[in-house]
């Protein structure tokens, strides 16, 4: 189904974060530009149905995008939501927005804002998002908030020639002897303080999620090359081993870590979703302790 498509143009992580979070939520297909070259092209050849603009960007200013959109009769039905810090500013822009945000803004702020949106009757109906989108014991995102993402990144593949994003997941085990350890009673605070320690290395961009009881997946959007989804790893890899106390005494090591990079190629969530499995299988089935405990699959284009 057809959602209708927000333009987050921020170039602050943690705040096009939150905003892609709320618009996520209230059924929005979101796409973050950090620079505003980078917006200039995605608005050149694409119709947002919303576009959330800061004004201080490298590269072109956000006044001058806001007069690109105004001048540009293609994008008369984008509802543009201006971003600040500094309401003389705002005041003081030579286009008027259809509405101002002014910083720093709280997830229920945009949550009300989101909600005042009145889109052209052209756009799709926003859907809101109707589950849960935590898992509890973790603080981390939820598998079906995960598939939900993973969407997005099919749908810029699709779109974006090129566009690369690629899946990491990784499994943790109690240690111990055997296939069957139980886990042990504190095995739940275990992951929570390692899914914190995850989360001060991720960008807040990447989504973190937990699947099931001990299996980690992170989703990285929009990424120039395999190499960052295998820094990514060897940086999880030394957080584990080095950063979190005693963890050789917690988890069963070494930790395999598989890795998918996907481009256009891919066109299915289910498909991503059991080719980063196989991708994790393979990375468990090395033998050879002294090797990297990861394993990268990817995908050529057309394929």
């Amino acid at each position: 189904m057809a959602k209708p498509f927000a333009l987050i143009i921020e170039d602050d992580r943690d705040v096009a974060a939150l905003f892609r979070h709320a618009l996520d939520l209230a059924g929005f297909q979101t796409e973050i530009a950090f620079h505003g070259d980078h917006a200039v092209e995605r608005l050149s050849c694409s119709q947002p149905d919303v576009a959330l603009l800061d004004l201080n960007l490298p590269g072109v200013s956000g006044n001058q995008i806001l007069e690109m959109i105004h001048r540009e009769e293609r994008l008369n039905d984008t509802k543009v939501i201006v971003i600040t810090a500094y309401s003389q500013v705002a005041s003081g822009l030579s286009v008027e927005p259809d509405l101002v945000l002014y910083k720093p803004v709280s997830i229920e702020q945009m949550t009300t804002l989101i909600s005042r949106i009145s889109l052209s009757n052209k756009s799709p109906k926003a859907i809101p998002f109707q589950q849960e989108p935590w898992d509890g014991p973790s603080g981390l995102y939820n598998q079906a908030f995960f598939k939900h993402r993973l969407e997005n990144s099919l749908k810029q593949s699709s779109e974006i020639d090129p566009y690369l994003f690629a899946v990491l997941l990784f499994n943790l085990e109690p240690n111990g002897e055997g296939i069957k350890t139980p886990r042990p009673d504190n095995w739940e605070d275990i992951l929570h303080e390692i899914a914190h320690a995850l989360k001060s290395i991720l960008r807040p961009t990447d989504t973190l999620a937990r699947f099931d009881t001990d299996t980690f997946y992170i989703l990285v959007e929009n990424i120039p090359n395999g190499e960052i989804s295998i820094k990514i790893a060897n940086r999880i890899q030394e957080l584990l081993y080095r950063n979190v106390p005693n963890i050789s005494r917690m988890i069963r090591i070494p930790i395999r870590i598989g890795i998918l990079l996907c481009d256009r190629g891919y066109e299915k969530v289910d498909v991503v979703l059991g080719d980063a499995r196989y991708a994790l299988a393979l990375a468990i089935a090395q033998g050879d302790e002294s090797s990297k405990y990861y394993y990268q699959v990817s995908v050529k284009k057309g394929e």
